[in-house]
């Protein structure tokens, strides 16, 4: 398992693994530069008094760059299909990542809330 000490190593993780995708694919370029100016965006908003609000839209974001990184395998998507994918399975791949199915409750984690 990788694991990150800096958001530099996080971003430039993501960039590494999808780059051949991101040459080849523009809107794939352009949607990951997004996910990664709304993840500084986010950093400088947090605080105690936002963490509440901040974390789970940063869990969003690593749900939609690892979900990404797990689609761009499967050559048999357009990038506007992998796009649409990751924008709507997003929020649940936590739940899925941890073995639940999509209609189980799930324990009130943080890891569960995304947005």
């Amino acid at each position: 398992m990788r694991s990150f000490t800096t958001k530099k190593e996080y971003i430039a993780y993501f960039r590494q693994v999808l780059e051949k995708k991101t040459q080849e694919q523009p809107v794939i370029e352009e949607y990951v530069k997004k996910q990664c100016c709304r993840l500084d965006q986010l950093m400088t908003q947090l605080s105690p008094e936002t963490f509440w609000q901040v974390f789970p839209e940063l869990l969003g974001i690593d749900a939609k760059l690892n979900l990404l990184v797990e689609l761009i395998k499967f050559e048999d998507f357009s990038a506007d299909e992998l796009l649409r994918i990751v924008e709507n399975d997003y929020r649940s791949y936590f739940k899925e990542l941890c073995g639940y199915d999509l209609r189980t409750q799930t324990p009130p984690s943080m890891i569960f809330q995304v947005a």
